[in-house]
């Protein structure tokens, strides 16, 4: 019998214990898939069943956490759209792989059928297939659900618009959304019987409310008027004021149907004494019964026949003491005797006949001392004392001349008639009559100057 080497018992120390860590593996792995604690035989049902990993990478490391079948790595990334020719955009962008690769068959198959594919049509086929005409990929929350609507035979406005849905269609919160009669009375029969200012039974107005009311408000500011349109003061008016009793058929349309007492009171003028039409629009809107607009075209006399009082009162001009035509409507207009439009067609004579107060008091500059012209016209207008636009008799005021003030030139105060050139020029008079040596009549003033240069220049 050999002895054995201390290598031979060695190698089977080394067969044993490789035996017996097998055997170990083996009864561990039992154990654990009977009492499901390896996750490497299992999933997390939340996240569905897992799809078959027959192409992916055999380092499973590249996608999972070492240690966990379950938990995917922090800094895994995937390009869908360079890896498959599919981009996820919004809420799919976040969503679990499982929840469209998995054990259903190919993805393929299902994208193919659009949004059905994945998504269970909670509206029961009412909407049809387009889910993108309502929802977007980001969320299910309805997307521009008015404006969508807005297509439809009843488009959501005013208070339409701020209701849930299902206040009307009462199935929708189960999926049933069918279509609906779009008659006002159809959801509203309980108001229109309820309503009693005015009694809406008892006139027999419980339907078609769309005649009288819009989907802003039931009150009086959204009801339709057609008959009798309410504007100004009729809008804000209670109903019971014109239908006294509750009647609302048979009543008059003009002003003096309802308004004749005020007419009978009116006394700022007289509107009986005067012989007033009683078309009372002629004058008066639906605002006031103040500010009234007084139609003219009636009245054949003069203004004067009623305003003789205003004209002999008239002191800014004088209308007695200057003469001033009785013809009112020359100067004045119907609104107001302020701001009056002076029309001087009519007047032959020179303006100071009126206006010799103003030439006298003016200063600047003064006219009187002066000597100016009481031709006012010559530089003043019609329309204002200002600005005055002086038509002066010599062209020196343009070119390098132009833009100068009266004084530059005028030095001697209040006196326009005086002017100087050479107080302003940087002429020598020894230099300039050397310049001028053999010019007739050469002297150094200014009206020689002036007679020789009219327009300023050499």
């Amino acid at each position: 019998m050999q002895e054995r080497t201390p290598k031979a018992s060695t190698n089977r120390i080394s067969r044993v214990l490789a035996v017996l860590a097998v055997c170990f593996l083996v009864l561990a792995c039992v154990s654990n898939i009977e009492y499901d604690l390896d996750p490497r035989q299992g999933w997390w049902e939340g996240n569905g069943i897992v799809v078959p990993h027959d192409s992916f990478p055999s380092d499973c490391r590249l996608c999972h956490v070492e240690g966990s079948w379950n938990e995917i790595r922090e800094d895994f990334e995937y390009d869908h759209e360079q890896e498959t020719g599919v981009a996820l955009v919004g809420a799919h962008r976040e969503a679990k792989c499982l929840r469209c690769h998995n054990d259903r068959g190919p993805v393929q198959l299902f994208s193919q059928r659009g949004c059905a594919g994945c998504h269970e049509d909670l509206h029961r086929g009412n909407f049809g297939d387009q889910c993108v005409s309502c929802h977007s990929e980001e969320t299910w929350i309805l997307r521009d659900e008015i404006a969508v609507h807005n297509r439809t035979r009843f488009p959501l406005v005013g208070a339409h618009a701020a209701v849930q849905c299902w206040l009307c269609h009462s199935g929708g919160e189960v999926g049933d959304w069918v279509r609906l009669d779009i008659e006002c009375a159809s959801c509203h029969l309980e108001e229109a019987l309820a309503a009693t200012d005015p009694d809406h039974a008892a006139n027999r107005w419980v339907t078609g409310c769309d005649r009288c009311h819009i989907p802003t408000t039931w009150n009086g500011a959204g009801f339709n008027h057609f008959a009798f349109p309410l504007t100004g003061a009729h809008a804000s008016a209670d109903c019971g004021a014109c239908h006294v009793g509750g009647v609302f058929t048979g009543l008059p349309t003009d002003c003096a149907g309802c308004h004749s007492q005020e007419y009978q009171q009116a006394n700022d003028p007289d509107h009986v004494a005067g012989g007033f039409s009683m078309s009372c629009e002629l004058c008066h809107d639906t605002s006031s019964w103040d500010g009234a607009m007084f139609n003219h075209a009636s009245i054949n006399s003069g203004c004067a026949v009623c305003h003789q009082d205003d004209f002999n009162a008239t002191t800014n001009p004088n209308h007695l003491a200057a003469g001033v035509s009785q013809t009112c409507e020359m100067c004045h207009g119907v609104n107001n005797w302020s701001p009056a439009n002076m029309t001087h067609a009519g007047i032959t004579t020179n303006c100071a006949v009126c206006h010799i107060t103003e030439y006298n008091q003016t200063t600047m500059p003064g006219h009187a001392a002066a000597g100016f012209p009481t031709t006012c016209e010559a530089c003043h207008g019609t329309a204002g004392w200002t600005p005055a636009s002086f038509n002066h008799s010599f062209p020196i005021t343009s070119g390098d001349h132009g833009g100068f003030d009266c004084a530059d030139c005028h030095t001697t105060p209040g006196n326009y008639q005086a002017f100087s050139c050479i107080h302003c020029h940087e002429h020598r008079q020894s230099k300039m009559a050397d310049k001028h040596s053999g010019e007739s009549g050469y002297s150094w003033n200014s009206n020689a100057c002036l007679g020789c240069h009219p327009t300023g220049q050499d």
